[in-house]
């Protein structure tokens, strides 16, 4: 499977980064370091409704002791400077005038517009938001490959910024090959079942932030399987294609691919699995990724190679997924000669993770959605038993 999976690797180049708008970018990697150009506030500025004054006016105000000032209107930007003993009618997040350097809370006053009588201490400084007190100038914003999510967006819009430099959402095309499929709308006819396949890969891309075009169903015929794919690959950064490969190199799809630029099929030592393809079409050498048509199967090759694919395309760091040791529930076997990617449901323990195995055989679908984690059993294992360790991916869904 590693080697399989490297030459997939080997024909993905991370898409160009571009500077794109905040709101388009999120969930998007940042390409570069981006710190702040001014800082935050940029101003000193009232963290309260109330009065803009000159501490030293103020000292010593009490109930049983106010201080009377008069008012010489309201902050407004590019304000005068502030009078000494005067008071400024100011708004929490406004700019201090001028001389201003402290804030008398509202509550504290009778709120006089006239003149304002201050019946409570108030130190000088209080009530102030200093410039730079949230971010301060030149500042690390966001790090490199961190994914732009809702609140770093805050943050670079409060700072200034209205686009970042990433890499693009990837265009991946998901074709289904089978002349007994038929789209889930339709009545099924004798012999025909439903085009699964398509649907969870488009979904497994669109979960990793790519753009999915799900184009469906062509039947098994060369001419028109290569015509699709000639057709696609202009809008495609990468296409993955289910089914057709029973023949392995000499079926539908394999002879497809071959007419319209390089390719490689062969049988893996992956369980499920078996055939799997890569190649590139046209002058553009767009990927193209063979899967089998079983559903179970195209689903693992899913998380073995189109996974890392897009992320790869993405400029994700790591692409390949982290293998966490977990202790077997249960006995497991394992076919000997290959890896044995099976189902299983992971959970955590006192002394870490747990995993069982859910599923039964591959072509149990209803059991998919129970599997949070993919056990790997390795060429050389034949059986685990209840308590040895076991390696396993962690699915991200």
């Amino acid at each position: 499977m590693a080697v399989h999976r490297d030459f997939v690797l080997s024909l993905v180049q991370p898409l160009m980064p571009f500077g794109m708008a905040l709101v388009d970018a999120v969930g998007l990697q940042v390409s570069e370091d981006i710190h702040a150009d001014v800082p935050v506030p940029a101003y000193d500025a009232a963290a309260v409704d109330g009065y803009a004054v000159r501490g030293n006016d103020v000292r010593g105000a009490s109930l049983r002791s106010p201080v009377r000032l008069p008012v010489d209107g309201e902050v407004w930007a590019g304000d005068d400077a502030l009078p000494p003993g005067t008071a400024r009618i100011i708004r929490a997040g406004q700019q201090l005038p001028v001389g201003a350097d402290t804030v008398v809370s509202k509550a504290l006053t009778d709120s006089g517009t006239e003149s304002v009588t201050i019946e409570g201490a108030t130190l000088r400084g209080q009530n102030v938001r200093d410039e730079g007190s949230d971010i301060a100038e030149g500042s690390l914003l966001v790090e490199k490959g961190s994914v732009l999510e809702t609140r770093l967006v805050a943050v670079l819009a409060a700072s200034g910024i209205d686009k970042v430099l990433v890499r693009p959402r990837p265009r991946v095309v998901v074709i289904s090959v089978g002349s007994e499929l038929v789209s889930p709308e339709r009545a099924l006819g004798a012999g025909e079942r439903y085009d699964t396949d398509s649907y969870l890969i488009a979904a497994g891309a669109k979960s990793l932030g790519a753009d999915v075009w799900r184009v469906g169903i062509v039947g098994d015929d060369v001419d028109d399987v290569r015509q699709l794919l000639a057709d696609q690959q202009i809008r495609a950064d990468l296409l993955v294609v289910t089914g057709g490969l029973t023949d392995g190199p000499y079926g539908v799809v394999g002879t497809a691919v071959r007419d319209l630029g390089s390719y490689d099929i062969a049988e893996v030592a992956v369980e499920p699995g078996g055939w799997q393809g890569v190649g590139v079409l046209g002058d553009d050498e767009v990927p193209v990724l063979m899967l089998p048509g079983e559903p179970v199967s195209a689903y693992v090759a899913f998380e073995a190679f189109v996974r890392p694919a897009i992320l790869q395309l993405m400029g994700a760091d790591p692409v390949l997924p982290e293998v966490v040791i977990a202790t077997a529930a249960m006995s497991m076997t394992s076919s000997d000669g290959v890896l044995d990617i099976c189902r299983g449901l992971v959970t955590e323990s006192r002394s870490g993770f747990v995993v069982s195995l859910v599923g039964g055989h591959t072509h149990l679908i209803s059991q998919l959605p129970r599997a949070n984690a993919l056990v790997l059993l390795g060429p050389e294992t034949e059986f685990v038993a209840a308590g040895d360790e076991v390696g396993v991916w962690l699915l991200d869904d």
